[in-house]
């Protein structure tokens, strides 16, 4: 039987589950559960997921609610559309923060100023986050005329590596 680790080991069908006269786990056994747990355990995590819908404002700079976060590897991403179009115009602008070896680092989408209800966006941002720091959001808006437009957000955040 050939392992790899980090691949699911084939399932032992035609394996005893216990081995000898002690009845302790076959061997065969013991390597196919070690590989669903490495399996597992290096998948992404889903930490949080925010969201917001018919929102007519900014959105000021917002910790995601992680809790206290490892450093490591984590992958946030955010989709975002306008719900209602504004009279005239409108535009609204994700912007994703974080830490990264003691630097505050942010990275926003483009301006989103198609101001109809398909206007959509959606981003993924992969970030290394120093230890206690906090992945934030926020948001810029702009509208003008009678009606205000409004606008949906959702951020997940993902711990990966």
């Amino acid at each position: 039987m050939s392992f790899h680790s980090g691949d699911l080991a084939a399932v032992p069908i035609r394996v005893s589950l216990v081995d000898g006269a002690n009845q302790f786990l076959a061997r065969f056994w013991l390597r196919y559960f070690q590989s669903v747990v490495d399996v597992v355990n290096k998948s992404a995590r889903k930490l949080v997921l925010f969201s917001v819908t018919e929102k007519n404002a900014a959105l000021g700079a917002t910790a995601l609610n992680t809790g206290s976060l490892n450093p490591g590897v984590y992958r946030t991403s955010y989709t975002t559309r306008v719900t209602t179009a504004a009279t005239t115009s409108s535009s609204v602008t994700v912007t994703l923060g974080w830490t990264d070896g003691t630097q505050s680092i942010s990275q926003s989408g483009a301006a989103m100023t198609g101001n109809t209800v398909t206007t959509a966006q959606n981003g993924t941002v992969l970030m290394h986050i120093d230890e206690g720091t906090d992945i934030t959001y926020a948001t810029t808006y702009a509208s003008s005329g009678a009606t205000a437009m409004q606008y949906s957000l959702y951020v997940l955040a993902e711990k990966i590596g």
